[in-house]
């Protein structure tokens, strides 16, 4: 009779590498930091149709929750075309927050105006945009967003965001990619 002892000795070396291979990705998955978020950012829209830069001031002291302002350096010809549609003349910063929802993502909202500049400036549009922040790493990622653009008479309470239940006149996806502004010697 054959003995079972080294199909038992097999059996047991097999479930040992196979602890092993488990423990190791555990360990090894622990190694990979949170990004966070914070800084000075640029970005721009993968046609190239608009810039822009980014201020990330973080809320918590993990960084995982941060306040935004965007502010556009140009834009497209189609969006100043629509400004101009509404009596707007210019851009206001979008402003919002950003949360981590997990290692490499942060959702986030911002809202903006198109504004006529007068004294005092008026609303002619309302900017909602929505979306994540995808890290590539540490000092780059990718946007999916999207731009809901409303007339300021969505607003009819006045708190400076569209009603509930107002419709946006244009809704626009978007992918932009960005990079933290890095310090130089």
């Amino acid at each position: 009779m054959r003995s079972k002892k080294p199909l038992f000795v097999l059996a047991a070396g097999a479930v040992l590498v196979g602890l092993l291979t488990l423990t190791l990705t555990a360990a090894s998955n622990q190694g990979q930091e949170q990004y966070r978020l914070g800084g000075a950012w640029i970005g721009k829209e993968e046609g190239g149709r608009h810039l822009w830069t980014c201020t990330q001031a973080p809320l918590d002291s993990a960084a995982r929750e941060a306040t935004l302002d965007v502010r556009f350096t140009t834009y497209s010809p189609q969006m100043a075309g629509l400004a101009a549609k509404f009596g707007a003349d210019s851009f206001s910063d979008l402003v919002g927050e950003g949360r981590m929802i997990n290692r490499t993502t942060a959702q986030w909202t911002l809202v903006g105006y198109a504004l006529k500049q007068a004294n005092p400036p008026t609303i002619g549009l309302i900017l909602l945009a929505y979306g994540t922040l995808e890290f590539t790493d540490p000092a780059h990622g990718v946007l999916e967003y999207t731009l809901d653009v409303y007339p300021a008479a969505a607003d009819a309470d006045g708190d400076g965001m569209p009603d509930p239940g107002a419709t946006p006149i244009v809704t626009m996806p978007v992918i932009d990619t960005a990079q933290r502004v890095p310090i130089l010697p």
